[in-house]
C-alpha cells in the first residue's frame, strides 16, 4: 500500500474573543498509521462508526464553528461590525481571503477528508458474509456499513459545494501525493451518489442510536434529495430531470417514513428535547460534560451583553430580520433587546453593534446566558421541515405545477411557524419564489443559505450591492479557495481568482 505522504500542518490558535477559542492541530491528508484499525465484528464496526460522527464535529471545526463563520457569505447572518479585524466580513463583502480566511478553509477540508479516509477504512475493511447462514450477521453488518457510506457521500457533498474539484478517494490505497483533483460531476457520479444510493438500501428505517445522533434510510434520502437539487441547479444546471429525482425522494420519505413536524419550533433547539423522537433525521449531538461541545454558549450573545458579554461572533442581518414574518419562530429566532447593566435594557438599534441577535440556540445554556463558550446542544443536519420544503421546491420546478402536497407541505411548515399569511396561491412562480423565502426563514444560522443562494444563482439578488464589487462576481464561480498549504503540498492550481 502507498503511504500518503501529504504533511501534517501543525497550527495551535488561540482567539479569545470568537469562536475559535480552541486550540487545534488541523491536518491535511493522514497516513496510514493514523487509520484506525481495520473493524472485526459488528461492535467494533459500530464503535469505528460513531467515530465518524467526532471526525465530523473536529473538536468544534466541522459541523458547528468553520461553516457557521462560512455561512456569513449569506444575507441572514453578519460578524460584529465593532470587532478589530473582523475577518468575517469579508464574507459579509462577498470576498474571501486565501490567507486572511484560511482557518475556515482549512479545517473543514482537513476535517472531511479525515472522515472520508476513515469511512473508507470501514467501507473496504469490513467483511460482509455472503452465505445463507450468516445472513442475519450479514443485515446487521451492512446496517451499520451503510452509515459509513452516508457520511462518505455526505462529506464528499460539501467538498465539491465548498471547494469544487478535488481529490477523489474511494480506496486509501490509492492515494498518492500529486493525486490529481477531479471535476465536480466525477465528484457527484463516482463518489456522492453511489455512496448515499448504498446508504439508502443497507440503512434501517429507525437508526441505530433510536434517534438524529446517526442517520436513518429516511436521512440519506433526504441528503440524497438535496443531492438531486443540487445538481439541478449551479453549476452543473441539469434542470428538470434532476428536480423530478428531488421530488420522488422527498415523495417517499412523505408518504411511508412516518415522520412528521415537531409540534413546535421551539422544542427542536430545547437541550431536554433534543433526543426524543422529532424531526430531526441527522444532527451533531453535543455535550459538554463529554467533551464534544458545541460553541453555542457565547457565539450568539452580544457584546454588551449583560451579565456575561457573549462574543458577538454572529447578528442577524437587519434586512433579514425586518423580512421575516413574524409569529413563534420569529419570536424563538431573534432577541431584539437585552440587558446591557443591571437596570438597564436596550433595544437592538441601541446596542454596541447595533444588530439583531439570534437566539435559536440559547437553551443550551442550560439556563445561564453566555456562561461558557463550550456547550451543549444539536447541530442539524437534515430535518423533516427541510424534506417538505424541498419536495415542495423541487415537484413545482419539475413540471411548472404546484401539486396538492407540494401546496400542504409549504402550509404545515407556515403554520407551525405562526405566521400571519399561510401561502394558496397556485401560480408557479410565486410558489417558488415562497417555498425559496421559507426555507431562509425556517432555517435561519443553520448553514444552509449560502448553499441555497448559489444552486439557484439569487446571491446577486439578495445582496447586490456586494455582488457588483465581489470576488465571486470577477471570476465567475462560488468557491472558497483550496487551502494555500494543499496548494504548496501537491502542485495543483487553485480555484480561478486565488
Amino acid at each position: 500500500m502507498k503511504k500518503i505522504i501529504y504533511t501534517a500542518l501543525i497550527g495551535t490558535l488561540f482567539i479569545a474573543t470568537s469562536c475559535v477559542d480552541l486550540n487545534q492541530d488541523p491536518q491535511s491528508f493522514i497516513t496510514e498509521e493514523e487509520y484506525l484499525q481495520t473493524p472485526k465484528d459488528a461492535e467494533s464496526v459500530a464503535r469505528s462508526v460513531t467515530g465518524l460522527y467526532s471526525d465530523l464535529w473536529q473538536g468544534n471545526y466541522g459541523f458547528n464553528c468553520r461553516l457557521m463563520r462560512i455561512n456569513v457569505l449569506a444575507d441572514d447572518l453578519i460578524g460584529s461590525p465593532t470587532k478589530a479585524g473582523n475577518v468575517l466580513t469579508n464574507y459579509s463583502n462577498l470576498n474571501p481571503s486565501l490567507f486572511a480566511n484560511n482557518d475556515d478553509f482549512q479545517s473543514p477540508w482537513s476535517g472531511f477528508y479525515t472522515t472520508i479516509f476513515n469511512s473508507n477504512k470501514i467501507i473496504n475493511g469490513t467483511p460482509i458474509p455472503t452465505d445463507k447462514e450468516h445472513e442475519k450477521e450479514a443485515k446487521a453488518l451492512k446496517e451499520i456499513v451503510g452509515e459509513a457510506y452516508f457520511v462518505r457521500g455526505l462529506c464528499y457533498f460539501y467538498i465539491a459545494r465548498l471547494f469544487g474539484d478535488a481529490p477523489l478517494v474511494l480506496d486509501n490505497s490509492t492515494v498518492y501525493q500529486s493525486q490529481p483533483r477531479v471535476s465536480v460531476a466525477d465528484l457527484y457520479d463516482q463518489a456522492i451518489l453511489p455512496s448515499l444510493s448504498k446508504a439508502v438500501d443497507w440503512l434501517p428505517t429507525t437508526s441505530r442510536t433510536k434517534n438524529s445522533s446517526s442517520p436513518s434510510k429516511w436521512a440519506a434520502k433526504a441528503c440524497l434529495t438535496d443531492v438531486y437539487l443540487t445538481m439541478a441547479g449551479w453549476p452543473l444546471k441539469k434542470g428538470a430531470e434532476y428536480y423530478t429525482k428531488a421530488a420522488t425522494e422527498a415523495l417517499d420519505i412523505i408518504t411511508n417514513s412516518g415522520l412528521s413536524l415537531t409540534n413546535e419550533y421551539s422544542d427542536l433547539w430545547k437541550e431536554a428535547l433534543k433526543t426524543s423522537a422529532n424531526e430531526h433525521l441527522f444532527a451533531l449531538h453535543h455535550s459538554a460534560a463529554l467533551k464534544v461541545p458545541s460553541q453555542y454558549g457565547k457565539s450568539f450573545y452580544p457584546a454588551d451583553f449583560y451579565p456575561k458579554a457573549g462574543w458577538a461572533d454572529y447578528y442577524g442581518t437587519e434586512t433579514f430580520m425586518l423580512n421575516y414574518p413574524e409569529g413563534k419562530r420569529k419570536n424563538w429566532n431573534y432577541m431584539l433587546q437585552w440587558p446591557v447593566g443591571k437596570d438597564k435594557t436596550v433595544n437592538y438599534k441601541e446596542s454596541r453593534d447595533g444588530l439583531p441577535a439570534i437566539s435559536k440556540y440559547y437553551d443550551y445554556n442550560e439556563g445561564v446566558p453566555g456562561n461558557s463558550a463550550q456547550s451543549n446542544g444539536i447541530t442539524p443536519i437534515y430535518r423533516y421541515a427541510d424534506v417538505l420544503l424541498m419536495y415542495a421546491e423541487a415537484s413545482n420546478l419539475a413540471t411548472g405545477v404546484v401539486n396538492a402536497v407540494a401546496l400542504d407541505a409549504l402550509q404545515k411548515v407556515q403554520t407551525r411557524a405562526g405566521v400571519p399569511t399561510i401561502t394558496t396561491t397556485t401560480d408557479s412562480k410565486a410558489f417558488d419564489q415562497a417555498v425559496f423565502a421559507e426555507r431562509g426563514w425556517e432555517f435561519l444560522a443553520e448553514f444552509k443559505r449560502w448553499f441555497d443562494l448559489v444552486r439557484r444563482e439569487k446571491v446577486s439578488e439578495v445582496k447586490p450591492k456586494e455582488y457588483a464589487d465581489s470576488f465571486f462576481k470577477t471570476n465567475q464561480h462560488y468557491y472558497l479557495p483550496i487551502p494555500y498549504n494543499e496548494i504548496a503540498m501537491t502542485g495543483w492550481n487553485n480555484n480561478a481568482g486565488y
